[in-house]
C-alpha cells in the first residue's frame, strides 16, 4: 500500500510535464506495482519529462532502471529516437515486451499473436509424455491443455485486435494441439469437427470474443475518471460520431480494425448502445451468452 502511495505521489510531481489531451481528458500515464509507462504527444519533452520522473523518485528512495527503459513510438508518426538524460542513453524501440505482452510500434497485435503461439507451442512440447500417457483419461488432458497451453495462448487476448489471418493462425494452432491430444495424425483424414466433437472445446475464437466482450463490461462500469473507462468513452464517442474533439477528422480511406470494432461486430451494436447495454452487467452477460463469434 505504501509503495502504491509513493508511485501516485511521483506521478502527481511529474503531471505537469506529462501527457497526451483528447478533448476533455489527459491520459499521462499506465502505473502496475514498479512498472510505469509515461506517455507525452510531443516526443521533444522526453529528456524533461524523464530527467523529472528521475529526480521526483529518487526523493522516495527510488531509482529508474535505465537498461530497462525504452522509448517507443505507438500507432501513427514517425519512430522515436533515442533520448540522453543525465548521462543515460535511452534507447527507441519498435516493440517493447509490457507485462507480458509485445507493443508493436505499427498498433497492430499480429507479431504478439505470433509470439504467443510460439510459446504456447513450446508448452505443446514440454507436455508430450502427457499426451501419451494411457492411463490419463481425455477429460484429464483437455483440462492440462486448457490450464497450461490455452492460458499461455491467449495471455491478453482479451485486448487484442485480430485480424482475419490473426483469427484462422490462432484457429488453426487450436486444432493441431486437440489433433495432437487425441493422437490423430495428419495423415488419418479427420475433419476439424469430428474433433471438436470428440473434444468438446469451444472454438477459439468464441472464447477470445466472450472474453473480450467481458473487459469491455468490466471497463464500462468503471467510475468516471478511471483512465481506462475514459479512453473506452472517448473510443465510442469517435465511433458514434459525438465526439467532444472539436479538430478530429478521420483520416480518409478504409479505417483500421480497432478493438472497439471487433466488439461491435460481435454484439451487432452501434457504439451508443452498447455502451448502454454494458452498464448493467445481468443484461450484457445475457447479450454475451447469445453471441455467435466469428472473425
Amino acid at each position: 500500500m505504501l509503495f502504491c502511495l509513493a508511485i501516485d505521489w511521483i506521478m502527481s510531481q511529474c503531471s505537469s510535464t506529462l501527457g497526451t489531451d483528447v478533448g476533455q481528458w489527459k491520459f499521462t500515464d499506465q502505473v502496475y506495482a514498479d512498472d510505469a509507462a509515461l506517455f507525452t504527444s510531443d516526443a521533444a519533452n522526453w529528456p524533461t519529462v524523464l530527467a523529472m520522473f528521475d529526480s521526483a523518485a529518487a526523493t522516495m528512495g527510488l531509482h529508474t532502471s535505465w537498461a530497462k527503459t525504452r522509448v517507443q513510438n505507438l500507432g501513427s508518426g514517425p519512430p522515436a529516437f533515442p533520448v540522453d538524460v543525465t548521462n543515460e542513453r535511452v534507447e527507441s524501440v519498435n516493440r517493447f515486451t509490457y507485462l507480458g505482452s509485445d507493443l508493436d510500434s505499427s498498433g497492430y497485435c499480429s507479431p504478439e499473436i505470433l509470439r504467443r503461439i510460439g510459446i504456447a507451442s513450446s508448452a505443446v512440447g514440454r507436455l508430450d509424455n502427457v499426451w501419451k500417457q494411457p492411463r490419463l483419461s481425455l477429460r484429464t488432458k483437455l483440462r492440462i491443455y486448457t490450464s497450461c497451453v490455452q492460458s499461455t495462448l491467449l495471455h491478453g487476448a482479451d485486448t487484442w485486435t485480430i485480424l482475419k489471418a490473426d483469427g484462422k493462425r490462432l484457429q488453426a494452432f487450436h486444432m493441431q494441439c486437440q489433433r495432437r491430444i487425441l493422437g490423430i495424425r495428419w495423415s488419418d483424414f479427420v475433419t476439424n469437427s469430428s474433433v471438436a466433437e470428440k473434444t468438446g472445446l469451444p472454438d477459439i475464437r468464441a472464447v477470445i470474443g466472450d472474453r473480450r466482450l467481458a473487459l469491455f463490461g468490466h471497463v464500462r462500469r468503471l467510475p468516471e475518471g478511471a483512465p481506462a473507462h475514459d479512453a473506452l468513452q472517448v473510443s465510442v464517442e469517435l465511433l458514434a460520431g459525438t465526439t467532444s474533439v472539436p479538430d478530429w477528422r478521420r483520416k480518409p480511406g478504409r479505417p483500421r480494425s480497432c478493438w472497439l470494432r471487433d466488439v461491435l461486430k460481435d454484439v451487432h451494436l452501434t457504439a451508443q448502445e452498447a455502451w448502454t447495454a454494458a452498464d448493467d452487467r445481468e443484461g450484457w452477460r445475457a447479450q454475451r451468452s447469445s453471441v455467435d463469434y466469428a472473425f
